[in-house]
């Protein structure tokens, strides 16, 4: 690894991820000149939760459908993670699709089935 800047490109598909959709959309709020902060950190962060847990990222960006609360992510690191927090409330995260699934196209609820099973099939 070198200390070089790194130029890094991804791409997003709104057209057939809500998540896509929402995160584009989030962006495009920022304004323009903190834009580029903001994936610097949004890279880094989606690094510090898969050092914990490599599952974590994919559950939580697959779990961003707009309504997703702090509680939710913190149940979720403790499903994960088997790692009990302090907080109390909510048992069960509802489902990713609750009340959105007509807003997925169905190659996108296709992917979204794929993802799953193969985030089942991962071992920790």
């Amino acid at each position: 690894m070198n200390n070089k800047r790194k130029k890094i490109v991804a791409y997003l598909h709104p057209s057939i991820y809500l998540q896509d959709q929402l995160a584009q959309h989030y962006v495009e709020s920022l304004p323009t000149q903190v834009r580029g902060d903001f994936y610097r950190q949004a890279i880094i962060c989606g690094a510090a939760l898969s050092s914990v847990d490599p599952r974590l990222v994919n559950l939580i960006s697959g779990f961003f459908n707009g309504a997703l609360t702090a509680e939710s992510v913190i149940k979720l690191i403790e499903q994960v993670t088997g790692y009990p927090s302090k907080s109390t409330g909510v048992d069960a995260i509802p489902p990713v699709s609750s009340g959105i699934e007509g807003n997925i196209k169905p190659a996108a609820k296709l992917a979204e089935e794929k993802a799953i099973l193969n985030l089942s099939m991962l071992k920790k």
